[in-house]
C-alpha cells in the first residue's frame, strides 16, 4: 500500500482481516467483526470518477455488509472533488491525516496519582469500551451494534497482543481508567491506535504521558521503525500530537455510510 495509514492498518490487523488484491483495488474483510466498517472496505487505486460505480463495486466485493466504506490508496488526494462526486449518495466523505515522528518525542511525565501499565483484567478492558462508547455516541454514531462491535474489537486486540504484535496501555487513577491507547509495530512502522481519555481526566496530560510510555515500549522492540498516528491535524488531539513532535506526513480520503436502521 502507498498510504502509510493503510499499510499500518493492515499491519495492525495481521491475522484478523482477509485482504484480496486486484489490479484496481484491494478488498479488506474482517469476518469476525462485521460492524467494523473500516475493517470491511474496498480500497481503490485510481482517482474516483463515478460514485455509483464505486458503491456497486463495494456491494459486489463485500456483499454481506450493511454499511458502505470505500477509500483510495492515493496519499494527498484532493478532498473537494470527492465530496462533490459523492454529494447526494448518503455517504459521508472524510479526510484522514497521517502524522509521523521523525525527531525526538517531547517527554511528558504522568500526572500525579496516575500509573501507566498495560490493560490486564476484564474490568480494565470494559472501562476502555465504556470510554469509547461514550465518545462514539457523542460524535453521532448509531448506538445499534456498538456494544457488540466494541466487545469483538477487544477480543481481536487481546489476540494480537497475545501474538506479540503490540500492547495496550492504560493510565489508571487507582482502579479507574483515565485513558488508554494501543501501539503495534513491525520492523518498518510503529502505529498508535485508538487514543482516548475519560471525560473526568481531560487536559491533565494523560494522553501525552501515554504517548511516551507506549513509544518507549515499541522502540525497544523496533528501534528503526517510524512512529505513525492517524488524527485530524487541526483537531484538539492533532494539535496535542504536533506539540509532542509529530508532523503531518500525508492525507487520505474515505467515503462511508453506517448501516441503515
Amino acid at each position: 500500500m502507498k498510504a502509510l495509514e493503510f499499510a499500518s492498518d493492515l499491519m495492525v490487523l495481521t491475522g484478523q482481516t482477509e485482504v484480496t488484491h486486484h489490479p484496481d483495488r484491494t478488498v479488506q474483510i474482517s469476518p469476525d467483526e462485521p460492524n467494523f466498517w473500516f475493517g470491511n472496505r474496498v480500497i481503490f487505486q485510481a482517482q474516483p470518477t463515478d460514485a455509483q460505480a464505486l458503491i456497486a463495486q463495494f456491494h459486489q466485493d463485500v456483499p454481506e455488509a450493511d454499511h458502505i466504506c470505500v477509500t483510495w490508496d492515493i496519499p494527498n488526494l484532493n478532498l473537494a472533488p470527492v465530496e462533490h462526486l459523492f454529494a447526494g449518495t448518503g455517504l459521508k466523505v472524510e479526510q484522514g491525516d497521517t502524522l509521523t515522528l521523525s525527531g525526538a518525542l517531547c517527554r511528558t511525565a504522568p500526572p500525579e496519582g496516575i500509573e501507566i501499565r498495560p490493560l490486564m483484567t476484564p474490568e480494565d478492558w470494559r472501562q476502555s469500551e465504556d470510554i469509547c462508547f461514550a465518545e462514539q455516541i457523542r460524535d453521532g454514531l448509531p448506538e445499534k451494534g456498538m456494544r457488540s462491535f466494541l466487545e469483538n474489537r477487544t477480543r481481536a486486540r487481546q489476540e494480537q497482543i497475545a501474538k506479540g504484535l503490540g500492547q495496550w496501555f492504560g493510565a489508571f487513577s487507582g482502579d479507574q481508567l483515565a485513558g488508554d491507547m494501543g501501539i503495534f509495530h513491525d520492523a518498518r512502522v510503529i502505529r498508535y491506535q485508538s487514543v482516548q481519555t475519560h471525560d473526568d481526566f481531560r487536559r491533565r496530560g494523560v494522553c501525552s504521558s501515554l504517548l511516551c510510555a507506549s513509544l518507549d515500549w515499541a522502540r525497544k522492540r523496533a528501534p528503526d521503525a517510524i512512529p505513525v498516528i492517524v488524527a485530524i491535524a487541526d483537531s484538539d488531539a492533532g494539535r496535542l500530537y504536533r506539540r509532542a513532535g509529530f508532523e503531518l506526513a500525508e492525507t487520505t480520503i474515505s467515503a462511508y455510510r453506517p448501516p441503515l436502521d
